[in-house]
């Protein structure tokens, strides 16, 4: 167990969670914001691991849901993340005693810390994806065995819907059109868990993680050291996963649409070396494949992250732009996102890409 309890470690775990939400998943900024202030407050985020909790201790997850663009621009309400807790121990009929990131990458990780602060419920040390994904059911949560719904959604002027559907890709659909007429934002809470489910669900130690890749890139830059080999060197000692950096160079062009409530694009980016080298870097809210010169070099679910080529700063989706120097970032999925059953639901042809999974340690 360990208390957030400095704006530097916020500001870290926030960074972490851009690298971490491959693009996608909403800029955790404003979420930073408001556990900034809670902490300002003397009010801290306790964080602890699955271990830690009894069995039959009752676990949710608060996520916000909608569209990237809109949550980024969306200000944490203190009044309504009291009530949406409330609601749902009203709803259960019991306290909740944990709550838990839906997804660790972008804002979804930012919103249990803001909850955690202000409640005084810890927060564990995992999550559902290692990653961000864009639906509801490609999560480890929802792919062993733990069920999206019943589930509350709830906006700042008080409306609370609550579902509970027959499968978590109908949960997806249903909650879509809920956040759409909510305004494209609202938070929810989701998968009801027992403590001893949660640790056999979900994906372990990634809000430590989200500190660690923050404290690195921080460290390097202040100390004047090597920030993406300090970086390759950091994300590579978590359980051995290969990380590397794909491709150096220029965004020569980034197109960007939204097309079906999601976000599609497609970045491509020139060599500096004065060859004819280019990478792509396809997007389904998060990037999806890297390819350089044409050939695959990682696809989903491992990681493709874009950042800064000086600052080594990780950038979501609706941040790349023309002219914009950076490195491709290339990463191995958590182990459970790899299993045959994750690749049923995470595989690249969940994602329209028409080609096979293939790990980025034999590309």
């Amino acid at each position: 167990m360990f208390t957030v309890d400095n704006i530097q470690d916020i500001q870290d775990m926030a960074r972490g969670a851009v690298l971490l939400g491959t693009g996608g998943g909403g800029d955790p900024y404003v979420g930073e914001l408001f556990v900034a202030e809670q902490i300002k407050r003397g009010n801290y985020p306790t964080v602890v691991s699955c271990d830690e909790i009894a069995d039959d201790a009752f676990v949710v997850s608060i996520a916000g849901i909608g569209a990237p663009t809109v949550i980024v621009e969306h200000l944490v309400s203190e009044r309504s993340l009291r009530e949406l807790l409330g609601r749902t121990e009203k709803f259960y009929g019991r306290k909740i005693d944990a709550l838990i990131s839906a997804e660790i990458g972008g804002a979804n990780s930012m919103f249990p810390l803001a909850l955690s602060a202000i409640s005084g419920v810890p927060v564990l040390d995992a999550d559902g994806i290692g990653r961000a994904v864009p639906q509801l059911e490609m999560t480890t949560f929802s792919i062993y065995g733990a069920r999206a719904t019943p589930s509350l959604l709830m906006d700042d002027s008080g409306n609370v819907v609550t579902i509970d559907a027959v499968s978590d890709a109908m949960a997806e659909e249903l909650s879509r059109v809920v956040a759409g007429a909510m305004g494209a934002m609202a938070f929810m809470s989701v998968y009801p868990m027992s403590g001893e489910q949660t640790r056999r669900v979900a994906v372990q130690r990634t809000l430590t993680h989200t500190l660690e890749i923050g404290r690195c890139i921080r460290e390097a830059r202040e100390t004047s050291g090597d920030i993406f080999a300090d970086l390759v060197a950091c994300l590579g000692s978590r359980d051995g996963r290969t990380a590397k950096i794909l491709f150096d160079g220029k965004i020569a062009d980034v197109v960007h649409e939204t097309r079906d409530s999601w976000h599609w694009g497609m970045a491509t980016i020139q060599s500096l070396d004065g060859s004819d080298d280019e990478c792509t870097i396809e997007i389904r809210n998060e990037f999806i494949v890297a390819r350089v010169n044409g050939k695959t070099v990682t696809v989903v679910p491992d990681l493709v992250t874009i950042l800064d080529r000086e600052s080594g700063e990780p950038l979501t989706a609706e941040m790349l732009a023309y002219g914009q120097r950076v490195k491709v970032l290339g990463y191995a999925a958590d182990p459970m996102l790899r299993l045959p059953d994750s690749l049923k639901v995470l595989g690249p042809r969940c994602f329209g890409v028409d080609e096979d999974f293939r790990p980025i340690e034999t590309l």
